[in-house]
């Protein structure tokens, strides 16, 4: 097991992908490699909080569990979007859902991304595109886990095309289970190089560069 982690972080050092992640009220697109739900959860509210703080809006896209996780961590650090917010600035979307109403078939929908996700950006924004959103996604997660690894990487394209049109800081988070095995880093390698920064990989209850 501690071998595919030397493997893993051997791999990201490969990548164009920095090690960090992208500071408040900069654009940017990073990915957090988590073994545990209480990892995620501490790395995504530390994430959102640093975001609400500046006075960032926020996007949420993920499962009803890290949902609830989420919001109950940030209320306990008297960090509640919705109140801090009056529920104008935040949007918080199930991650199956969405992905529901973009995908055909296991290929993500261009304009149908666009017509779902991209309309939330531009609700949120409304025509203030020098703001700068801060957004957490778990859709390329569950793309992952169900095997759809090119659906995955062809999100992660998107996502990216759409910092072309809105600016955003985006996080994604992946299960570093999915990449744990022997033909798992090249797609580790693949899914960095669609980032600009990484968080440290979570291993085992410590982390790695």
């Amino acid at each position: 097991m501690k071998e595919n982690y030397i493997h893993l972080a051997k791999a990201l050092a490969e990548t164009s992908c920095e090690l960090g992640c992208t500071p408040p009220g900069i654009p940017g697109h990073d990915v957090q490699f988590y073994k545990t739900d209480q990892y995620l959860v501490d790395t995504v509210v530390s994430f959102l909080g640093d975001g609400i703080r500046a006075g960032q809006p926020i996007i949420v896209i993920a499962t009803d569990t890290h949902r609830r996780a989420f919001v109950d961590t940030l209320r306990a650090r008297s960090l509640d979007p919705d109140k801090l917010y009056s529920g104008q600035l935040a949007v918080w979307l199930d991650a199956r859902e969405t992905l529901a109403a973009f995908m055909e078939g296991s290929v993500p929908n261009r304009e149908l991304f666009y017509a779902t996700v991209g309309s939330v950006f531009e609700r949120l924004v409304e025509k203030r595109y020098y703001l700068v959103v801060r957004a957490y996604g778990e859709m390329v997660d569950l793309l992952y886990k169900d095997g759809n690894i090119e659906g995955a990487i062809v999100l992660e394209q998107l996502w990216n095309e759409l910092a072309n049109q809105y600016k955003y800081s985006l996080l994604c988070g992946y299960c570093v289970d999915n990449f744990l095995h022997e033909a798992g880093v090249e797609g580790f390698r693949r899914v960095c190089d669609h980032h600009r920064g990484a968080l440290p990989i979570e291993s085992l209850g410590k982390h790695v560069a």
